[in-house]
């Protein structure tokens, strides 16, 4: 776990952590490395006419289990060592005036939940897929 940078409380109820994970990686410079991470529940409404239209749905549903993270990595390479708090400070400045308006968004955590049950729909008929042509079908 790394050092925790910085904290948000979102209006929309989402709470995201900036942490450090940056490392030296040749004499004085350093690759920075900033997580940003918070977890959205996974409420049964975020579905609603949803799970009927998909096959898998009901099984993509468990397979997402009760939340999903959010996960935003910022990175940046060859920074000099005295630099690197003015580049991480201005790196998670970037994030707040570009990003944070969008995931602060009322309707932020149900799009995620939506768009994390479709790809995980889409997993799961891919795999029923190769199974298939396998001849390991139902």
């Amino acid at each position: 776990m790394g050092k925790v940078l910085k904290r948000w409380e979102l209006q929309n109820g989402l709470t995201l952590e900036a942490e450090d994970f940056s490392y030296n990686y040749y004499g004085e410079y350093w690759n920075i490395k900033v997580m940003i991470r918070g977890k959205i529940e996974v409420r049964p409404e975020y579905l609603n006419g949803l799970l009927a239209e998909e096959p898998y749905g009901e099984e993509a549903l468990r397979r997402l289990g009760g939340e999903v993270e959010y996960r935003r990595e910022i990175t940046q390479v060859g920074v000099p060592e005295e630099r690197l708090g003015e580049t991480i400070g201005r790196l998670l400045g970037y994030f707040e005036e570009n990003a944070l308006p969008y995931i602060d968004h009322p309707s932020f955590p149900e799009r995620f939940v939506q768009k994390r049950w479709r790809e995980v729909a889409k997993e799961i008929r891919t795999e029923k897929m190769r199974e298939e042509l396998q001849g390991n079908g139902p």
